[in-house]
């Protein structure tokens, strides 16, 4: 069969498929990164592309308007290859849009500050299995002629005080050991990893100084975030974070899982999270700092069960089918060269264990990073993602579920929503008599779209100023007297920005159907926290503290949020925002090898509780989909100012 030539341009990337190819497939065969939060059905319409020219058939969608489609806009998970094509696409940042961080920010500082004295609090040791060793070995003469290893092995008796020392040494390191004893006139530093049976050579530098780094990750399903970490002071030396390059396979977990189903799914889906997320932020910050893959010689990761086990292409599909069960809860031991990570090929890799089918390392994680294991308090503890993770509990219990709250949180499902990067609207507030937005933009430039935070305080605002009612419906009164209602294909919008304002010349909006999307999500997460609460015969006045993590916690407001029935309706001062909490438990576990054992410790205490077969969850989310909650009685501040 004749193969068809498509072009994607402004990339210049080109692909060969057969007639009949689905455009959304053949993108990604050509390696064009295109936003498919929903798996490419059609339903997000995310996938924008425009056909410059060639024969192609397209399917009706309502999620496009009839100039568009004039003007050669198509969906191209709804698109398929009839012929020769040339595609201009939207150039999205998502892996290419990667933010190293400067290495003397205040809140990595703040970071390292509050998990040393976390782990310090809880009677934690922070001493690693790891450790950098100079040394200084006399010359070899005719009459001390022992081999340069054994030189070596001598030395480090005498160093660390030792009768007997096992050393194993990589052939790598065996390679380089004569050229760097002669260049460095027998002044070198090891990096040594202590066995049960003795020491194995990391790494080996000339001088005194092995420059021994630490990587620690947060496999976000939306967002991927990573730091590498100077051994011997523990200081966050660079950090980055990027999009997931999966998302092109589905914005959530399921549809991801879905995928890897398919033929060669699985292995397309480890490589965008190795080879072109992970590998892509070490490439910044190893250029950062001007490291070389030996010098990194650990590594920590921490996400959800399916991201952990996609990370290493085990198969995921039985964690979506009942009885849910994932392949491993604590992963074997396994070194970066397993998955072909670009560091040190023999750094050891550790996995934060899972708890269950949809709670994984990264909740477990945060759970160390917040010290609840260790708290006399009764702590609610919300990490608000694509997945939207609680856990309920102290030093006695603590119960954990997790909610099906989809990519609504970083800006999936909703038609102008994105992740919180720059030109991300993350504030606004409307003038009640204009009704005229203000907004807070990412980077101070023009607006691209609304990210989480600020999908809350628009929810909220339009609730407050009554453009929206308790459904999330626009009210009559707006439609006839606002200039910034619209009616787009039947469905009933709000213009937050005008097209003149924005980056790409299109309004960016508002609609019912992405209310609604969001109200299933901020729902999904109270109807949780509350079923917890009911499991253990406790109520929300219960709570001692409220913790809150993930990339939307940074900016979320209190108010507003509580406003909209995502958050609990308690004091302001019970409200305690930590940030990536995955993150932070990732580089304890790099800093302590005690952090690494007590975290198994933590994920054994935590009870998981299935909401799909808890009997009582439904009637609890169906109560929490409208703003804020059909019981009004749960939120007494908000009767207060809304007189409901």
């Amino acid at each position: 069969m004749k193969k068809c030539t498509i072009v994607f341009k402004p990339l210049g990337k080109t692909v060969e498929a057969a007639k009949g190819t689905n455009l959304m497939e053949a993108a990604r065969r050509a390696g064009v990164f295109l936003d498919a939060p929903c798996g490419g059905k059609g339903h997000c319409g995310k996938c924008r592309i425009k056909v410059e020219s060639g024969q192609h058939k397209h399917e009706y969608t309502p999620l496009l308007t009839e100039e568009e489609v004039k003007q050669g806009i198509r969906l191209a998970c709804l698109t398929w290859i009839e012929g020769d094509m040339t595609v201009e696409i939207k150039e999205v940042d998502v892996v290419n849009d990667i933010m190293v961080e400067d290495i003397t920010s205040k809140s990595k500082k703040k970071l390292v500050q509050r998990t040393l004295n976390i782990l310090k609090s809880s009677g934690i040791n922070i001493e690693k299995s790891l450790k950098t060793v100079p040394l200084t070995l006399s010359k070899p003469t005719i009459n001390d002629n022992i081999p340069d290893l054994e030189r070596v092995q001598r030395e480090l008796k005498s160093v660390l005080g030792c009768e007997k020392i096992s050393l194993s040494c990589p052939i790598e390191i065996l390679r380089k050991l004569p050229t760097i004893l002669r260049e460095y006139n027998n002044e070198i530093t090891l990096v040594l990893l202590k066995k049960e049976n003795g020491y194995e050579i990391m790494n080996i530098a000339g001088g005194r100084d092995a420059c021994a780094y630490g990587l620690c990750v947060d496999i976000g399903t939306t967002t991927v975030a990573a730091c590498l970490v100077k051994l011997n002071t523990g200081e966050i030396k660079a950090s980055a974070n990027s999009g997931n390059l999966q998302m092109q396979y589905g914005g959530d977990v399921i549809n991801r899982i879905i995928y890897s189903t398919k033929e060669s799914g699985l292995e397309k889906l480890r490589q965008a999270i190795v080879e072109g997320t992970v590998n892509q932020l070490l490439k910044q910050m190893k250029s950062k700092l001007r490291l070389s893959n030996d010098n990194i010689v650990f590594s920590v990761f921490a996400g959800n069960t399916t991201m952990s086990h996609l990370l290493l292409g085990v198969p995921a599909e039985n964690i979506r089918l009942e009885p849910y069960i994932p392949v491993f809860r604590n992963a074997p031991t396994l070194k970066a060269d397993d998955i072909s990570l670009e560091i040190n090929k023999n750094a050891p890799m550790f996995i934060l264990p899972n708890v269950a089918s949809y709670v994984g390392g990264d909740i477990v994680a945060g759970v160390l990073a917040t010290g609840l294991w260790d708290r006399n308090e009764t702590v609610l503890f919300m990490d608000l993602g694509t997945n939207g993770e609680i856990v309920l509990g102290n030093n006695e219990w603590m119960l954990t579920c997790a909610c099906s709250a989809g990519p609504a949180f970083e800006g999936g499902e909703i038609s102008c929503g994105m992740r919180a990067s720059t030109g991300a609207i993350d504030e606004v507030k409307i003038e009640k008599n204009t009704l005229k937005p203000r907004i807070g933009v990412i980077g101070n430039t023009k607006p691209k779209g609304i990210c989480g935070s600020g999908l809350i305080d628009l929810i909220a605002e339009m609730f407050l100023t009554g453009i929206i009612d308790m459904k999330g419906k626009i009210n009559k009164i707006i439609k006839s007297d606002s200039i910034r209602y619209n009616q787009q294909l039947g469905c009933n919008e709000y213009v937050v920005v005008f097209g003149r304002y924005t980056e790409d010349g299109r309004d960016i909006v508002i609609n019912e159907i992405d209310i609604d999307n969001f109200l299933r999500a901020k729902g999904a997460v109270y109807s949780g926290a509350r079923t917890l609460l009911n499991n253990v015969g406790l109520d929300i006045s219960n709570i001692d503290k409220v913790i809150i993590a993930g990339g939307i916690g940074q900016n979320l407001d209190i108010k507003n949020s509580i406003t909209i029935g995502l958050l609990p309706d308690l004091p302001h001062e019970k409200f305690e925002f930590i940030g990536n909490s995955s993150l932070t438990g990732a580089y304890a576990c790099v800093i302590s090898d005690e952090a690494r054992e007590k975290v198994k410790e933590i994920a054994d205490r935590m009870t998981y509780i299935e909401l799909s077969v808890d009997p009582a969850y439904m009637e609890e989310f169906i109560s929490a989909c409208f703003l804020p909650h059909t019981d009004t009685n749960l939120f007494p501040s908000l009767k207060k100012v809304m007189n409901l």
